[in-house]
């Protein structure tokens, strides 16, 4: 009875086995021949190594079967003269399977070092992709109107052409319009033609091997631009900052007229959206004949400069003080000389004649500072004080441009403020957050909020800015508390129900942040890594949003939302920072929270405090 019992569930498990083989082998019968889907094959020793080739082939064939509906709005040429078409369709297609075929289905046969992948996907698919980059591309234009508002020139020409390249990648780009019935590939270029030409740079002075620019936008100094220019001998990187610019040319390089290009490309910034980043590859560059201006000035400049620079080297003259009424420090005399002789160290480049003019832990960053890359003021000072924190003034207004020249040479103007103690001595330098970010903490509408609670703002936002461009580690450790949430996203394209551990950002749950939640020394570690690969840093702050979580009485809790551009000498990206900063202890204010994701989705779709305290 045994035996017979063994013998029937061994024919029931063969018959199960060989049932298996003939609907799998019904399956993909189906695939292939149904009329549904599109699908390839791939061998290989590993996993990987057969899917990629399988996904290569799935590739090519939806570019073969969608070629003709794809419309040609670029006048692309092969090697012959003549319009590739299908080339042009296979690119545009591996954009769309380096990141956003998610719903791909991988099949395995057989087992490693000789399996065999079968990936496929529904024809109807491919018509909610085209849909996503095309609200994805939609969105990225209202983030450009907005970044135009600020007078952010540089995130208003980024959004406008990715948006546009986009577009350019979709099956019939002419069809494409926004919500005001423009047809977006005639509208975007329309209006990066209007940008640009709104934009006049103007030649300030020069001071050696350094030319000072100015930039405006319709009259007024624009927020933030990046531009390349050639310094007599290659095609090298520029910020804009409040207005002001600055080239470093090549030593003896004489010129009237200096070449600069405004950027709007932004491929840099790509990095960590696989989908960007793969069509801005893949895409031709449109021209803008308006990016190139000529900027007339003056080669023999530099001899008057330096001869006026030394001039105003006499105490009190290389500042301008211009005090706000309500926040105004009342004494500023010993500060202003004080102030002067720092000036001119840096001016003439004798930086230790300065050293008396510092605490100890002032004179560390100064030392820091003029260490960072070939600095110099620009312009000519115009320094406002204001009554900090804890008895202490704070100077800010003095604008100086950096230079880094290990492989392309890029350059960044910044403003530096200076915290003098009650002794009057300086024991704190900071770069400044610019003009928009300023402006949103100190002169914000905001109920109950005293002078003494923004310049508190200021000045942590200022420090914690400083710590990573001039690679504070020790500084950074202090001001993030030991159970930090300590959190890194970037954007993906996949069904919620597929990722339920990750943070839904659109209301169609379409769009995802993935995000990494690090401790804080594995967060230390990682950035110590980051500052010994990186010739520089450079951090850059754009419009905030502050909340003060007046609920819990006991701590004086506030959450930071502001727009962030990272530059280094390997990597680059802007994004969104959310902070939730205990300032209960004045002297020593702990983040308790630190969020970062990518700026292409509106401010209410982000980060914030009711993400983690309810109110």
């Amino acid at each position: 009875m045994y035996i017979c019992v063994m013998n029937r569930n061994i024919f029931i498990s063969v018959l199960l086995f060989f049932v298996s083989l003939c609907a799998s082998a019904q399956n993909w019968d189906h695939i292939q021949h149904s009329g549904e889907y599109y699908y390839g094959i791939g061998r290989g020793a590993t996993r990987e190594e057969a899917t990629k080739r399988a996904m290569a082939e799935l590739v090519e064939m939806i570019a073969t079967n969608v070629s003709n509906e794809f419309v040609d709005i670029d006048e692309i040429t092969d090697a012959n003269g003549s319009v590739d078409h299908k080339s042009r369709v296979l690119n545009c297609i591996k954009t769309y399977s380096q990141s956003t075929l998610t719903n791909v289905q991988k099949w395995a046969v057989g087992s490693e070092p000789n399996i065999t992948m079968r990936c496929y996907i529904k024809q109807s698919e491919l018509s909610r992709i085209y849909d996503n980059r095309i609200a994805k591309a939609c969105d990225m234009t209202v983030i450009a109107g907005e970044a135009l508002q600020k007078s952010k020139i540089d995130m208003a020409l980024q959004y406008y052409y990715w948006a546009y390249s986009l577009i350019r990648s979709v099956q019939r780009p002419n069809e494409v319009k926004n919500n005001a019935g423009h047809i977006l590939v005639n509208w975007i270029p329309a209006r990066i033609n209007d940008i640009l030409g709104d934009v006049s740079v103007s030649f300030d002075r020069r001071d050696g091997d350094f030319v000072d620019l100015l930039f405006k936008y319709k009259g007024n100094p624009v927020s933030s631009l990046e531009f390349n220019y050639s310094d007599g001998r290659t095609t090298c990187q520029g910020s804009a900052k409040d207005g002001r610019g600055m080239m470093e040319m090549v030593p003896g390089y004489e010129t009237n007229t200096y070449h600069v290009e405004l950027e709007y490309e932004y491929k840099g910034q790509a990095r960590g959206d696989a989908e960007m980043e793969s069509v801005l590859d893949v895409i031709t560059k449109k021209v803008f004949a308006k990016a190139a201006i000529a900027v007339k000035g003056n080669a023999s400049s530099a001899k008057a400069v330096r001869s006026s620079q030394a001039a105003n080297n006499t105490a009190g003259s290389a500042v301008n003080i211009k005090t706000n009424a309500s926040q105004a420090s009342g004494s500023t005399a010993s500060n202003v000389e004080t102030l002067n002789k720092v000036i001119s160290a840096i001016q003439t480049r004798n930086y230790s004649n300065a050293n008396t003019c510092f605490t100890l832990d002032g004179l560390e960053m100064y030392n820091k500072l003029i260490s960072y890359g070939t600095g110099r003021i620009v312009g000519t000072p115009t320094i406002k004080f204001f009554n900090g924190i804890n008895g202490s003034v704070v100077a800010r207004g003095l604008q100086m441009s950096f230079s880094f020249r290990t492989g392309r040479k890029k350059t960044y103007v910044e403003d530096v403020v200076f915290c003098f103690n009650p002794d009057g001595k300086i024991d704190n330098v900071a770069f400044g957050l610019g003009k928009v970010a300023e402006n949103d903490i100190l002169y914000r509408k905001a109920a109950g909020w005293s002078d003494q609670t923004r310049e508190q703002l200021m000045e942590f936002m200022e420090n914690y800015k400083t710590a990573y461009c001039l690679k504070r580690l020790d500084y950074i450790r202090d001001i993030f508390a030991d159970d930090a949430v300590i959190i890194v996203g970037n954007v993906v394209k996949r069904p919620a129900s597929q990722l339920p551990n990750e943070r839904n950002i659109t209301s169609k749950g379409t769009d995802l942040i993935r995000y990494n939640r690090y401790t804080k020394d594995a967060y230390l570690d990682n950035l110590k890594k980051s500052f010994a690969r990186n010739e520089f840093i450079n951090i850059r702050f754009s419009n905030n949003e502050v909340q003060w979580l007046e609920k819990y009485k006991d701590r004086k809790l506030f959450g930071i939302q502001i727009g962030q551009e990272y530059n280094s000498s390997l990597y680059a990206d802007k994004g969104y920072l959310f902070l939730l900063i205990d300032m209960t202890d004045e002297k020593a204010p702990l983040i308790n929270i630190r969020t970062w994701q990518p700026n292409e989705v509106s401010m209410d779709k982000l980060y914030h405090a009711g993400d983690f305290y309810s109110e």
